[in-house]
This record gives structure tokens, C-alpha cells and sequence, in this order.
């Protein structure tokens, strides 16, 4: 499956893409607000190949994207749509530093959640991110997600422990504000 928008292309993600996603993983800019990037290349290709077979099953866990620019074929970087339950995605990103500012997450994250509610029988899209990561604060507000509340010492990197900040929103919602 492949989502495509004007500029970008988003597929499943491939052990061709391992590199690029820990190259772009271990940048700290990337790693401070992500919260759960892998340690080593080896590291980086189980979870792809972890998550290449995720998109072999009739209903995957985890739909890990690629994000590519369309035109040069440039890998800038990834976003997960987990399915917590039946009808309810967590939705999670990552840009290259390079790429920030350009409106890239927001235009791959509109699109993800587009097909959650359209084709994937959502009914309810959320995400969550620390507290402190303003950019992805703003991406989720863009999307339509409403603040919904703090989690508490939930977000864990190293030996940082932070709060998150959840946002959701219901497909209704959704179609009222399209």
C-alpha cells in the first residue's frame, strides 16, 4: 500500500531504508523528541524487518511508512500508524532536521489519518508526545487533534522521564471539520 500526496510518497517501510532511518534517528535533534529510536544499525534492521512483516498480514498492528519527496525520491523521513484496538490508531512521526519547516510531517500525517478514517475503519486517531516537543504539538493540531491530557511520567529516553501530552479525535470530528 502506498499513500501518495502532492509531494510525498509514503510506503512501506524496507530493510533498503534501514540507513537513512538510523542515520536520521541517531541526528539528536530527531532522537530528543522521538523517544524510542533503535541504538545500532542492527537494531534499526529488526525493527524494519519487524515491521515489513507487519504489513504482510491481513490486519497489521503497525503500518510503518517510509516518507519520501516524490519528485527526487528522497528518503526524509517515517511515520506509524499502530492500531491500539479495534477502530482506535496511534499516529507517530519523524522528519530529517533538513526537512523541518516545510509542512512535510503535517502533509504525511493528513494523509495517514484521511485513510484511517476512509479505508482502515478507524473511528478514532490519537497521538502523544512529550511535552516539550512543540513541533509535533503543532503537526497534531493541524491534524485536527484536540488536546485531551497529560500522561504523567510516561515518556522515557535514556534516563529522562517525562510527561506526554495526548491529543485524539473521533471521526466524527473529522468529517464535521474537513
Amino acid at each position: 500500500m502506498k499513500l501518495k500526496t502532492p509531494r510525498l510518497i509514503l510506503q512501506p517501510v524496507r530493510i533498503a531504508d534501514a540507513k537513512a532511518f538510523f542515520d536520521h534517528a541517531s541526528i539528536p535533534e530527531v532522537a530528543n523528541n522521538a523517544g524510542f529510536l533503535p541504538s545500532s544499525i542492527t537494531e534499526t534492521k529488526k525493527y524494519i524487518l519487524k515491521s515489513a512483516a507487519e504489513w504482510k498480514k491481513t490486519k497489521p498492528e503497525r503500518m510503518t511508512f517510509s516518507i519520501l519527496l516524490k519528485r527526487e525520491k528522497t528518503w526524509i523521513g517515517s511515520l506509524e500508524l499502530r492500531w491500539l484496538q479495534e477502530g482506535v490508531g496511534e499516529i507517530g512521526f519523524f522528519i530529517h532536521p533538513n526537512f523541518w519547516g516545510n509542512g512535510y510531517a503535517t502533509e504525511a500525517a493528513k494523509a495517514t489519518v484521511k485513510w484511517a478514517f476512509r479505508r482502515g475503519h478507524a473511528h478514532r486517531i490519537q497521538g502523544s508526545c512529550w511535552e516539550k516537543n512543540a513541533p509535533s504539538i503543532k503537526v497534531l493540531k493541524k491534524l485536527g487533534l484536540r488536546k485531551e491530557g497529560r500522561l504523567r511520567g510516561v515518556a522515557k529516553l535514556g534516563k529522562t522521564i517525562q510527561d506526554d501530552f495526548l491529543f485524539g479525535i473521533t471521526i466524527a470530528d473529522w468529517r464535521r471539520d474537513r
